[in-house]
C-alpha cells in the first residue's frame, strides 16, 4: 500500500466551507510525517477543513478540483467528547467515500457539538477511479489526536491508517 500523495495539496488555506472564501488564516490543512501512517493537523471554524484534508490525502489533490455527479446527503454522528465526534464524523465520511464514491466540497453545518454533530454535504460522486492518485485510508484512529475548540476556531490532528 503506498502513502497518500498531495501533488501540490500538502499546504492548504482559504478553503471554502459554506459557499463563501475564507481569509488564508481562517482555515487549511497540513499534512504531518508519522513512521506508518499518515497524520493531519486542520483548522477552520468548523470541522470542514479536516473533511476536506481527508479527501485531499485519499485523492491527491484539493477535493474542489474533483468531477463527478453532483450529490447532497446528510451525515450525522454522535459522540460523547469532542475527540469522539471527529472520529465518527471523518469515519462516516470515509465510508461513504468507500462505498459510494461520495467527496464532500461544501458541508452546512446544522449542529456540531458533543453530543451530536449534523451537516448537510454537497460534493461529486467520483465516477472515474483514475480521479484517485492519492492513498487508500483505512481508518481514523485516536492516536495522536489532538481537538481544541474555541468559540470561532477548530483544530485538529488526527492520524489515519493507511
Amino acid at each position: 500500500m503506498r502513502k497518500p500523495t498531495c501533488k501540490g495539496a500538502c499546504t492548504r488555506t482559504g478553503m471554502n466551507t459554506r459557499g463563501s472564501s475564507l481569509e488564508a488564516s481562517d482555515a487549511g490543512y497540513v499534512f504531518l510525517e508519522h513512521t506508518a501512517d499518515v497524520g493531519l493537523r486542520a483548522w477552520g471554524p468548523t470541522p470542514a477543513a479536516a473533511a476536506r484534508s481527508m479527501y485531499a490525502l485519499t485523492l491527491g489533490r484539493d477535493p474542489a478540483e474533483a468531477s463527478g455527479t453532483k450529490a447532497t446527503y446528510t451525515i450525522s454522528v454522535s459522540g460523547a467528547t469532542w475527540a469522539d465526534l471527529l472520529v465518527n464524523w471523518l469515519a462516516e465520511l470515509l465510508f461513504q467515500f468507500s462505498v459510494e464514491g461520495l467527496v464532500g466540497q461544501t458541508f452546512d453545518f446544522s449542529a456540531c457539538a458533543p453530543p451530536h454533530c449534523s451537516a448537510t454535504v454537497t460534493g461529486i460522486a467520483i465516477e472515474d477511479e483514475e480521479q484517485v492518485e492519492g492513498g487508500e485510508i483505512k481508518a481514523v484512529t485516536y492516536h495522536h489526536l489532538e481537538v481544541d475548540i474555541q468559540p470561532d476556531r477548530k483544530t485538529v490532528q488526527v492520524v489515519f491508517d493507511i
